[in-house]
């Protein structure tokens, strides 16, 4: 039996086996969603929004408003399962969104995913608080109010839009976001010296105390932007063996379209990324802000860097503004097009297999792309670990104290709350999960529907969906990231480029 389930057990008995069992007949007699379509919603928009509202604020609130209250005897009742349900909601969704913790676009697709197979509030919860559930007429409303039918176009998008032209898209990478208009080859020339300048930057080893370590050693571009390491090795600590760093290092690659960097959120942005590992003493070795002047002061005579910050930065010179700054502007263009999925997404229909596709449909219905969503699958909000069973029971060579956002933001209720990583070349960036514990995709899968969804799937749902992970595998300057070479990814400058 479920442990979950004894302490509501325990106080059902007292409050009566009459209560359950109107509760879970109550469930067990709902009709598909599909029998919905002929219930009456309300005629306008501003009339759905209002009555979605009065809902979400009657039956919802209990657990996902600002401020969730409980009924101390029912909590008593149940041992505290009520209590921990309520932890668990707020963990999941709340009605006030924070940016911070997750976009709106995953706020709307955890809503969705709910009325779809409206599988909240739990029949338990349901049967101790009468008139808490949601009727049909009220999953209708909100589902109208929601525009389901968009609900797939936001779960998913191509990384790189179909209708995005060549000028536009060449904007976006290059950082070039505040213009109405196509940029000025002026533009467009000092944008892409501060690209090739972030390039020189994130392969240049003199970033680091021993000259041995550079960004490119955690985050290899030809492994799909990671090392292939359970933990990445830095520099030497003092028994001369590399240091190795408490995470397995993420994908540099799509790393923008995150809503905060590493991990545990600890930085706002990939320039304040980049300035992370200089400064860490077991990564690059150097360890306050002052040793900028140390690292500038390595870089100051080369050839290249003497004509390129000027030309970038005028008169800033070279400083850790400048030096991260250019290679964010670097990272911002290891976007990875036109992968299979893209190109089913585009209209290119046998792009990917049956067997891809069914995937596709086992990772939206079981409420995978929640979470794992948008152009990256992934990237976009915090996500408690454990939410059916803790994932350190399926790593447990993992030892070390890293506890996800609470090792940012010092909150409890953070803890084990982790940035999900986004599933873009996903094949290629074993070893998973933040432990970095487990080789093999299958695995991972296997692994994240027991945790996340709290089922153990069959070897054919876990086959199809890693098929499926297989078709993320994209392209970087037009060749697939699985067939990459050291000189596909060195940095050259192309001086034609930068005259056009």
């Amino acid at each position: 039996m479920n442990k979950k389930i004894i302490p509501y057990l325990f106080g059902l008995s007292a409050a009566g086996v009459t209560i359950l069992t109107a509760g879970v007949f109550s469930a067990i007699l709902l009709p598909p969603g599909d029998a919905m379509s002929d219930l009456p919603v309300p005629a306008t928009p501003q009339a759905a929004k209002k009555a979605a509202q009065a809902i979400m604020q009657s039956k919802c609130a209990d657990c996902h408003g600002a401020k969730p209250a409980f009924n101390g005897l029912s909590n008593l009742l149940s041992l505290g399962q009520v209590k921990r349900d309520i932890i668990a909601a707020q963990r999941a969704f709340t009605m006030e969104p924070d940016g911070s913790l997750r976009s709106a676009n995953i706020d709307f697709l955890k809503m969705d995913h709910v009325l779809k197979t409206r599988n909240m509030p739990p029949a338990l919860y349901t049967a101790v608080h009468l008139g808490k559930g949601l009727t049909l007429a009220d999953v209708a409303i909100m589902r109208y109010h929601y525009d389901r039918e968009d609900a797939m176009s936001r779960a998913f998008a191509p990384i790189r839009p179909a209708n995005m032209t060549n000028e536009e898209y060449s904007a976006f990478i290059w950082g070039i976001t505040d213009h109405e208009d196509t940029p000025s080859r002026q533009e467009i020339s000092r944008a892409l010296a501060k690209v090739y300048l972030g390039h020189r930057l994130f392969f240049d080893t003199r970033l680091s105390t021993n000259n041995k370590v550079s960004c490119a050693t955690c985050h290899d571009l030809t492994r799909g932007g990671t090392d292939n390491l359970p933990k990445s090795e830095g520099v030497p600590g003092p028994d001369g063996k590399p240091q190795l760093g408490g995470v397995n290092a993420p994908t540099v690659f799509n790393a923008e379209g995150n809503i905060r960097q590493f991990w545990d959120g600890r930085a706002a942005d990939l320039q304040e990324q980049a300035g992370g590992p200089p400064l860490n003493p077991i990564e690059m070795g150097f360890s306050v802000p002052e040793d900028w002047g140390t690292i500038a002061k390595n870089i100051k005579d080369d050839p290249e860097y003497r004509i390129l910050f000027p030309l970038v930065y005028g008169d800033k010179g070279i400083s850790a503004d400048t030096i991260t700054d250019a290679i964010a502007a670097f990272e911002r263009t290891l976007v990875t097009p036109d992968s299979a999925f893209d190109r089913y997404l585009t209209g290119e229909t046998d792009a990917m297999t049956e067997a891809q596709i069914s995937g596709m449909h086992a990772f939206v219905n079981y409420g995978c792309a929640t979470c794992h969503a948008g152009p990256t699958l992934g990237g976009q909000s915090f996500e408690y670990i454990n939410t059916h069973t803790p994932l350190r029971a399926h790593a447990p060579n993992y030892t070390e104290g890293a506890f996800g956002l609470r090792d940012f933001t010092k909150k409890e209720e953070h803890k084990d709350m982790f940035r999900v990583p986004n599933l873009r070349n996903i094949a290629l960036t074993s070893p998973y999960f933040h432990t970095g514990t487990v080789d093999q995709l299958d695995e991972a899968v296997r692994i994240m529907f027991e945790s996340q969804v709290g089922i153990t799937p069959s070897a054919s749902v876990v086959r199809d969906v890693t098929e499926f992970l297989r078709a993320q595998t994209g392209c970087y300057k037009g060749k697939p990231l699985d067939k990459l070479t050291p000189e596909d990814v060195e940095p050259r400058l192309n001086i034609s480029e930068t005259e056009k």
